[in-house]
């Protein structure tokens, strides 16, 4: 998501997660797939074995996303490892009684969030992908 309501200018995975590192959160991300991904490979012996990385995005923080992780070199991972996956906005709801939002005459949108995650590596047929190569198992962060 956009980092406007922490006071950031960009989106949320480039915000410094501690003040010690400097590690923006992806950065931590990526990390942390590299070192799973290093542990797979020891333990299964397969030494090209790569974890596939899904980030899913929204029409306002897709491009910065794609950007991000380029000008990074994907912070260590293989590009064809990471699949940066856009899920569509869907009308913004206005209170708890799930009245539809307009401004100026137009429905607002927003993008669905977490909870549309399943339906988005479905969409983006990232799930049929990974049980054809046979992965059994989703960790979602």
């Amino acid at each position: 998501g956009l980092g406007e309501r922490l006071g950031f200018p960009g989106i949320k995975i480039g915000i410094v997660s501690d003040v010690i590192t400097e590690m923006t959160f992806i950065q931590l991300y990526c990390s942390f797939i590299l070192a799973c991904q290093k542990y797979a490979r020891k333990e299964s012996g397969k030494s090209d074995l790569l974890l596939p990385f899904a980030i899913m995005t929204s029409g306002d923080t897709h491009q910065h996303t794609v950007e991000l992780m380029a000008k990074n070199e994907f912070y260590g991972l293989n590009p064809a490892q990471v699949n940066i996956v856009k899920q569509e906005k869907v009308p913004a709801l206005l209170d708890v009684d799930a009245r539809i939002a307009a401004k100026e005459g137009f429905i607002e949108t927003k993008p669905h969030g977490h909870g549309d995650v399943h339906g988005v590596l479905h969409q983006h047929g990232l799930s049929k992908r990974w049980a054809r190569e046979g992965r059994k198992w989703l960790f979602v962060f």
